[in-house]
């Protein structure tokens, strides 16, 4: 009689606890269980229009942009800043040396920037594509008054010196440096005068049908500048040299996912070998990534120099860091399979 009031009580008890489980399960929903053969949802990835790379919320895909004029002579390098630009122009300057546009997102967390140098009226045209913000110091007559006529929101070290400083330990003029506290104190008096960027390439992944394997590009810009990019397989990365020597900041090499080369009309102005540098209408390119050499042509449509290929289609780069190396149309470039 015993047993059977226990097997009773027993199954009482199974029948409640089944009752309760089959209660929660459709009070709180099946959507609160995780089964172990459910995947979770993945995490929403966002992308900057600027260089392609993943960013953490929508606030960040369009971001204000901020240009630097960045000094190539040998007394200013070193270098800083160049490792963290998203986008890297290099065109040359007077007496054979070249200069650096650095392009920056204004979110980026950057310590020192330069040495800061003067404007050229092609360097602004380039910087006008994006709707930044221009810092530099002085310029050629033509680049300032350029400035001027398009209404350009720049900060001219000679107007605007506290936002810029002097390192003592290197020699004027290449000493003058900047970061992104001062140039976000910048923005927070003039936030209207700058807009987010929003025309950005086409990232992806690229068709290597039509591409050539090359290694190895060198520019000869002149003399003194010889600028080459060595494809490394095991970073999956192109490397700068400078002279046949790596061209280092502090220590570490500079690297680029793409490296453009870009053909432009040029002709010299005066007697100082100040030049005019064409980057509007259309011309030659080639684009170097993962190892391959895309040929194809530049144009500049809408106030956004854009890539295509021969069948006119827009080329895609890799997301990262992008190097683009503005050539004299006659100029002719080494190239090493």
């Amino acid at each position: 009689m015993k047993k059977k009031v226990l097997i009773y009580i027993i199954l009482i008890l199974v029948i409640i606890a089944v009752t309760l489980v089959a209660t929660y399960y459709f009070i709180f929903g099946k959507n609160n269980v995780v089964w172990k053969n459910e995947a979770l949802p993945a995490a929403p990835v966002f992308e900057s229009v600027l260089d392609g790379t993943n960013v953490s919320s929508t606030e960040l895909i369009n971001p204000q942009v901020i240009g630097v004029m960045v000094d190539n002579h040998p007394d200013a390098r070193p270098q800083s800043g160049l490792a963290q630009a998203k986008i890297v122009y290099e065109a040359p300057a007077e007496g054979g040396i070249t200069r650096f546009l650095a392009i920056f997102d204004a979110n980026q967390n950057i310590e020192k920037i330069g040495p800061v140098r003067s404007a050229r009226p092609y360097f602004v045209d380039l910087l006008e594509e994006y709707s930044g913000m221009y810092m530099h110091c002085g310029g050629s007559p033509d680049g300032l008054q350029k400035i001027i006529d398009d209404k350009v929101f720049d900060l001219n070290e000679m107007y605007r010196g506290s936002y810029f400083w002097r390192d003592e330990n290197k020699i004027a003029p290449h000493n003058l440096y900047t970061n992104s506290e001062l140039w976000n104190k910048a923005l927070e008096k003039n936030s209207s005068k700058l807009v987010s960027f929003s025309s950005g390439w086409q990232f992806g992944v690229l068709s290597t049908s039509t591409a050539d394997p090359v290694q190895n590009i060198q520019i000869l810009y002149s003399p003194d500048y010889a600028v080459s990019w060595t494809y490394d397989q095991n970073l999956k990365l192109y490397t700068r040299y400078l002279n046949d020597v790596p061209h280092t900041i502090d220590g570490t090499t500079l690297v680029a996912d793409d490296v453009i080369v870009q053909y432009v009309k040029t002709r010299i102005l005066d007697d100082y070998g100040r030049r005019e540098m064409t980057t509007s209408g259309e011309g030659d390119l080639r684009l170097l990534r993962d190892g391959k050499m895309f040929k194809g042509v530049w144009k500049k449509i809408n106030n956004r120099t854009r890539f295509y290929d021969a069948t006119g289609s827009e080329l895609n780069l890799k997301s990262g860091h992008i190097w683009i190396q503005l050539v004299p149309n006659d100029l002719q470039i080494k190239i090493s399979t």
